[in-house]
């Protein structure tokens, strides 16, 4: 298990693709000089990111290949502190897997942070999703759209808004002299804690509006950067734009 000094030490360059978060289905692109790299991917986690009733004794993370030392995850509380009494170890039989043991917690939201160490090359990936347990009350925010018109040919409005169950929903206008070659967008959030990853979510296009959309689960207050990634066709460079977002904890918490 690791200690949180070891946490601190780790590289906060990996990026992961999730496509549909509830699913944690993940997929990481690296590319270095011709040098192929084995990864461990999150393939599963039960419970899966999203809304739970209450956590069980153990969550499961399941990845694509073997575990080496120094593999491992922790369970973050709303403040992005370290829950108490919370075990993350790959497990000694089956080290495609890390097995956190949890003690009884209260209602409320709850980031899991992962680190995985490949078995093959030592090749480290981290990452994390957020966990909405028994109906906790959402992070509030400003819902108001963020726009942004960097690049001059391309404006960006950014709209964040949180549903009942915890999850934030978030949509992408663009408008602009290259909007209409918008292909694909690509939201990038790097959460208030500082050595756990960044999340890519890719967004898909709403079925009345055709407004690129996603929904990303914040379970962590504090001050989030979100970038836009705006691939559009016949141009061969991305338009990336950054957004500064709030999370507040609800009153009384």
């Amino acid at each position: 298990m690791m200690d949180r000094k070891t946490w601190t030490r780790r590289s906060t360059g990996r990026i992961l693709t999730l496509a549909g978060v509830a699913g944690m289905s993940t997929s990481t692109f690296l590319a270095s000089a011709g040098i192929a790299l084995a990864h461990s991917n999150l393939e599963k986690a039960d419970p899966p990111a999203g809304p739970v009733e209450t956590l069980p004794e153990q969550l499961v993370l399941t990845f694509s290949g073997s575990l080496d030392r120094g593999s491992g995850a922790r369970l973050l509380d709303v403040r992005g502190l370290p829950v108490d009494g919370v075990t993350g170890d790959y497990a000694p039989a089956d080290r495609t897997r890390i097995v956190l043991t949890v003690p009884p917690v209260a209602l409320g939201l709850y980031t899991v942070a992962w680190v995985a160490v490949s078995a093959e090359d030592g090749h480290e990936l981290l990452g994390f999703y957020g966990l909405v347990v028994g109906g906790a009350f959402p992070l509030s925010s400003d819902t108001r759209p963020v726009t942004s018109a960097m690049p001059a040919d391309l404006s960006v409005q950014l709209s964040p808004v949180t549903d009942a169950g915890g999850g934030t929903q978030w949509s992408v206008v663009t408008t602009g002299a290259t909007s209409d070659a918008v292909a694909r967008v690509i939201l990038s959030f790097v959460p208030p804690v500082s050595g756990i990853g960044t999340i890519q979510v890719t967004c898909t296009a709403d079925d009345v509006t055709g407004i690129p959309g996603a929904s990303f689960p914040v379970t962590m207050a504090g001050d989030w950067q979100v970038e836009a990634i705006i691939r559009r066709t016949g141009i061969s460079d991305d338009a990336r734009v950054r957004f500064a977002w709030t999370a507040v904890l609800p009153r009384g918490s």
